[in-house]
């Protein structure tokens, strides 16, 4: 039976949700604290090597803004280390990790991610979904982190704004 791509993603979420339902029925009944955050970031890429072409990110320390949730659960520092692969002259696959003070979030692309040119020359944009998962102090934590960045194609530095929706035990 054929199952449209949209129906996979809605059983996917539904199996999720079974997931932590199961996990936190072991525990006294917990409310889930939300957070979402803007991160803005001045990531390098390295050169794109290989056959498909793949390359890695790293972000430095982004710049995090409060958009919603409890201040207490922001984080004083945060920055990433990706992977990204080309899986065609415009679109991608990057997994990585985005590291907070006590924790992070692993990441995992949803679909693919695209990278085209820009009206402005010698730029590219581009933009990705990731689910992420937490670590450490983050350990339960799940949601959705998107990105639109901009990167120069001389010397591989970008601009980059994500938004984060973290749902924390």
């Amino acid at each position: 039976m054929f199952i449209p791509p949209a129906q996979h993603v809605l059983i996917e979420a539904r199996t999720r949700l079974q997931s932590n339902k199961q996990v936190l029925s072991g525990r006294a009944e917990v409310a889930l604290r939300k957070l979402t955050v803007l991160i803005s970031f001045e990531p390098q890429g390295t050169p794109p090597s290989g056959d498909p072409p793949s390359f890695d990110v790293k972000s430095g320390t982004g710049k995090i803004t409060l958009l919603e949730g409890d201040k207490t659960n922001l984080p004083a520092e945060v920055s990433y280390e990706t992977h990204v692969e080309m899986t065609s002259e415009s679109a991608f696959v990057e997994t990585g990790s985005l590291s907070f003070d006590g924790g992070g979030l692993n990441l995992t692309t949803i679909g693919s991610g695209v990278l085209e040119p820009a009206a402005e020359e010698g730029t590219l944009q581009g933009a990705v979904m990731w689910r992420v998962e937490g670590t450490g102090r983050y350990e339960g934590a799940t949601g959705l982190l998107s990105s639109c960045f901009a990167v120069n194609t001389e010397d591989g530095i970008g601009t980059e704004k994500q938004v984060l929706r973290l749902f924390l035990p």
